[in-house]
C-alpha cells in the first residue's frame, strides 16, 4: 500500500510507460489499488464463509502475488492498471479477514492489545516502505522502482511459511459443525484441556451466537 508513492514520482517508471505529463492517469493508475481492495473486501465475505480463515488468507496472498509479478515486470499502461487491481484485490481480502480471525483465535486479555499491535505494524510497514523507496530513488533505471515493488515477496514468502501452521477460527469451524476441532483449538488457546469449564462455556456461548445468527439472518 505504501510503496507506490515512491514508484509513481520515479522517472524511469513515467517514462517506461509514458506517462509523464499524464497526471490525471497517474492518479487512477494509484486510485485503482484501493478499489481493488474494496472489491476483494467484498468478497472476502463470500469465499471467507466457504474456505475458512486460513485458506481464505491464502487464496488473497495468491491473487496479491499475481498482481505483484504483474506490476514487477509491466512495460504498459494496460499491465500496471491490471497489476494494481489484482494486487488490490488479494490485499482486500486479506485485510478484510486478518482482523476477526485474529480476534477469533486469540485470549479475550489479548484481543486489544493485538488490535493495537496490528495497527502500530501497519502503520510501521508503511514507513518502511516509503523509506525503501526514498533510497532506491537514488538508482537508475527500472531498479528505483521495480526492486521495492519485488520486496513485498518476503512478507508474502512469510505468510505462505506461516497461515498452514495456525490454528483455523473456533467460530468458522462451529458455524461448519466440526465441533471436535474448534474445542480443541479453544482448549490451546487458552492453553488448558478441553474438559476445562471456560473452554466448555466459550464453546457453547459460539454454538449460541451461530445459532442465532443463522436463525435471524437478513
Amino acid at each position: 500500500q505504501g510503496v507506490f508513492g515512491g514508484v509513481i514520482v520515479t522517472p524511469d517508471f513515467l517514462q517506461t510507460l509514458k506517462i509523464t505529463t499524464d497526471t490525471s492517469l497517474q492518479g487512477t493508475i494509484t486510485a485503482l489499488y484501493d478499489i481493488g481492495c474494496f472489491f476483494g473486501a467484498i468478497a472476502a465475505y463470500f469465499i471467507g464463509d466457504w474456505l475458512g480463515r486460513k485458506k481464505t488468507v491464502l487464496v488473497g496472498t495468491t491473487i496479491m502475488s499475481i498482481g505483484a509479478l504483474l506490476q514487477i515486470t509491466t512495460y504498459s499502461v494496460a499491465q500496471i492498471i491490471v497489476g494494481r487491481i489484482v494486487a488490490g484485490i488479494g490485499n482486500g481480502i486479506n485485510t478484510a479477514t486478518a482482523p476477526p480471525w485474529q480476534a477469533e483465535t486469540s485470549k479475550a486479555s489479548w484481543r486489544g492489545k493485538l488490535i493495537v499491535i496490528e495497527l502500530i505494524l501497519n502503520i510501521a510497514g508503511f514507513m518502511i516502505s516509503n523509506w525503501v523507496t526514498f533510497g532506491f530513488s537514488y538508482l537508475p533505471g527500472g531498479v528505483a522502482w521495480r526492486i521495492p515493488l519485488a520486496l513485498q515477496f518476503i512478507f508474502i514468502v512469510i505468510l505462505y511459511a506461516t497461515v498452514p501452521w495456525l490454528p483455523e477460527s473456533p467460530r468458522w469451524l462451529v458455524s461448519k459443525g466440526r465441533f471436535d476441532e474448534a474445542e480443541q483449538i479453544l482448549a490451546d488457546v487458552e492453553g488448558t484441556e478441553i474438559e476445562d469449564p471456560y473452554v466448555q462455556t466459550e464453546l457453547e456461548e459460539i454454538k449460541f451466537a451461530n445459532d442465532y445468527e443463522k436463525e435471524h439472518a437478513v
